[in-house]
């Protein structure tokens, strides 16, 4: 079906169903009425068997009634090679027309056997038959309804094919209990009538929603394969891209360290600063190309961890070390406490030290002058290896913190203006966590400072 074709609309009070709909819904009906036909096949056949039986107690057995028992096991033996043929063909949606139109008129057939029973057997004078025959007639009736509703015109021609005759026999007599009875049978008929239709209407509305539900499963099923093959081509161009533009920009810092350097430039106060805006500048925007390509390397499956054993303590005293001038010129109170014997941990050192360093830039970014940033590392009772960064800074709303997960979000307000970002800090050192079957934890709230815990786990720390 196609995706901009809708599955159903509503007019008035009416489901309207499209026409693709409307057949597979017909075809689940037949397959329905296929699969429950060898409890309707066994029960008839024990009804005509009872019934014969009885007659034959009765009466005596006559030629006539061995005729008739003959063709109804017949037609019951054709309804089950039916059935079997329908299960082991297995038809598609094309073909269940055709399959429904033999249902039908098997089902007819065997109705009409019933009909024909109560015009050669049913003498309403005789009690026994008279019990016989009534309670053959109502049994069917009532019990067809559950297995044959899936088909409401197999149902209709099955129970007007064999309940008319017996209502005919009954008035025909005069008797008046006779005339009682087939008034009674008549409204057995309507009432059965009424609940067929009502059966499949919610039968229809059932499987048309069950269908309906799938289509929109695939439909967006289909919609995330198509986003996730998006996302995978952002972050192979990102990558791509990202890689490129390191070669000019290594040049640029380079050609701005030389001409910094060359003594006859370095005496031009103007021309040092420019150089030196050049270098820094230059630096930052390599940085955060790293970061990118480091991103979209992650996200597209590539991130490759270079692995060995380093020292948890002493990634984040690098990491301190770097970040200590950027906390001074903020005018933040960096602190740091470190548990005695911190094992060493495997996995990627370069990568790690990446993701401290960014949550400690985000701690420093988003904490007011005057606030403190603290960061600690230790080793958890369950053998994980955790390194956590608290701030005093503005902190996140707790309708933000999934967002804050997101590669480019700029979520706070105020102090992160003026000191803006790229805002893939915590994505980045997400996806590093990741990598290393580890993960972030935020505990954060507005006003109150931010705690951001990256945790390694137990497989890495190495005892």
């Amino acid at each position: 079906m196609d995706e901009s074709t809708p599955t159903s609309k509503t007019v008035g009070t009416a489901a309207v169903t499209p026409p693709d709909l409307a057949r597979r819904v017909y075809a689940e009906r037949v397959r329905l009425f296929y699969r429950q036909q060898v409890t309707t096949i066994a029960a008839s056949t024990a009804i005509a068997c009872f019934l014969v039986t009885i007659l034959w107690a009765e009466s005596g057995v006559s030629v006539l009634m061995l005729v008739w028992l003959g063709i109804m096991v017949a037609i019951q033996l054709s309804r089950l090679v039916a059935r079997t043929l329908f299960m082991r063909a297995k038809p598609g949606v094309e073909d269940s027309e055709s399959w429904g139109r033999v249902a039908i008129a098997l089902t007819a057939g065997a109705g009409i056997c019933w009909g024909a029973s109560v015009l050669l057997f049913f003498d309403p004078t005789a009690p026994m038959n008279l019990v016989a025959m009534t309670m053959t007639a109502t049994g069917i009736a009532s019990g067809g309804l559950a297995v044959l509703s899936a088909l409401p015109a197999a149902y209709l021609a099955y129970l007007l094919a064999h309940l008319p005759p017996v209502i005919f026999v009954l008035g025909i007599t005069g008797d008046f209990v006779n005339i009682v009875f087939a008034t009674c049978f008549v409204f057995f008929v309507i009432v059965l009538i009424t609940a067929v239709r009502t059966v499949s209407s919610t039968l229809e509305e059932s499987l048309r929603l069950r269908f309906e539900r799938l289509e929109m499963i695939d439909r967006l099923d289909d919609a995330r394969i198509r986003a996730e093959s998006a996302n995978r081509t952002k972050s192979e161009f990102l990558a791509m891209m990202t890689h490129e533009l390191k070669t000019p920009l290594n040049a640029i810092i380079g050609y701005a360290a030389l001409i910094g350097g060359h003594p006859g430039t370095s005496r031009d106060p103007k021309i040092e600063s420019f150089t030196n805006e050049i270098h820094d500048g230059a630096r930052r925007l390599l940085s955060l190309i790293n970061d990118i390509l480091d991103l979209s390397r992650a996200d597209a499956g590539k991130l490759t961890l270079q692995e060995g054993l380093f020292s948890i303590g002493a990634a984040v005293e690098r990491c301190r070390q770097l970040i200590q001038p950027h906390a001074e010129e903020a005018k933040v109170e960096l602190k740091m406490e470190l548990n005695e014997g911190l094992p060493a941990v495997r996995g990627d050192e370069r990568l790690i030290r990446q993701a401290i360093f960014n949550l400690l830039s985000n701690a420093i970014k988003f904490t007011p002058a005057g606030g403190r940033v603290r960061i600690g590392a230790r080793r958890e009772p369950d053998g994980s290896a955790v390194v956590e960064v608290t701030d005093t800074g503005i902190g996140i709303a707790a309708e933000d913190l999934s967002r804050a997960m997101e590669p480019f979000e700029q979520i706070s307000r105020g102090l992160a203006r003026e000191r803006s970002g790229s805002g893939l800090g915590l994505p980045l050192a997400k996806r590093i966590a990741e990598s290393h079957r580890g993960r972030i934890d935020i505990a954060s709230r507005t006003g109150a400072g931010t705690t951001v815990r990256l945790v390694l786990p137990a497989d890495r720390v190495v005892p």
